[in-house]
């Protein structure tokens, strides 16, 4: 058999971590006891699992630190089974365990769990987004006032929004902190949240806060490419027309304060 062969029926059996036994593969397995060729076969196969679980463990700490090792590794071993690894880097495994949660049965029954992936998904893929220069408010200051009705916003590459349900942020900011956390508890209602990453004094570090519903609307709608004077018009159902450029204004304000603005253009 050819080194081709050979590696092709190697991966094969590696990726059946939960299927059919290695077949044609063992008969290129040196039988020598104490190990059979399926024994042989068999470590390089759960070494394979466990590196992936390490993985998911890296990017889902708080995570795993909530369910305990055991726990854990029982979702890991499953997920791995579902989802065989398709990236070069293995950085980007275990995109999908939010959703694996969600329709996977006893999980699907706690989906607390699921949100809690997510988050720490999102905050992995912050931390992990390209970079790009963030401007200040001195730069919001030098756009003329008539300017402002058709000035439009880019925004920083890390920034990212999540809608969650549940009192996730306050179990993962005890978790983080090795503290006991709280039961999870379902909200009221959906809660928006804005997460991104910034560098103060030559760290990166990132950030996330709770928005209220009007922010979150006008937010959403200048990521959109929506000018000044349409980011207003988006706010009219909420507020008194005279109140919303002075509110407008100060969200803006707030997101150039954070970092989350990289450019301004001026239509025309």
């Amino acid at each position: 058999m050819g080194l081709r062969a050979l590696q092709i029926q190697m991966q094969s059996a590696l990726l059946e971590v939960m299927g059919a036994r290695g077949g044609a593969l063992s008969a290129s397995i040196v039988d020598a006891p104490p190990l059979s060729p399926q024994a042989r076969l068999d470590i390089y196969r759960r070494a394979y699992v466990l590196r992936l679980i390490d993985a998911l463990a890296d990017s889902y700490s708080m995570l795993k630190r909530a369910l305990g090792d055991e726990d854990f590794e029982e979702i890991g071993t499953r997920y791995v089974a579902a989802h065989p690894s398709v990236h070069r880097s293995i950085r980007w495994y275990g995109a999908e365990l939010a959703q694996f949660l969600e329709g996977t049965a006893p999980y699907r029954e706690h989906p607390a769990l699921a949100e809690l992936a997510r988050f720490e998904w999102t905050l992995g893929g912050v931390f992990d987004a390209p970079d790009a220069e963030a401007i200040g408010r001195p730069a919001l200051k030098q756009v003329a006032p008539e300017d402002w009705a058709g000035l439009r916003f880019e925004f920083h590459p890390s920034m990212r929004r999540l809608e969650l349900a549940w009192n996730t942020v306050v179990v993962w900011r005890a978790l983080s902190e090795d503290q006991s956390p709280p039961a999870p508890e379902l909200l009221d209602a959906p809660t928006p949240w804005l997460l991104w990453r910034r560098e103060i004094k030559g760290e990166l570090k990132n950030y996330f806060r709770s928005l209220d519903p009007l922010e979150a609307q006008a937010l959403e709608t200048a990521r959109n490419g929506a000018s000044f004077a349409e980011v207003c018009a988006a706010m009219s159902p909420a507020l008194a027309d005279e109140e919303i450029p002075l509110r407008a204004a100060t969200f803006i304000g707030t997101w150039a304060d954070s970092g989350l603005l990289t450019a301004l253009s001026i239509d025309g």
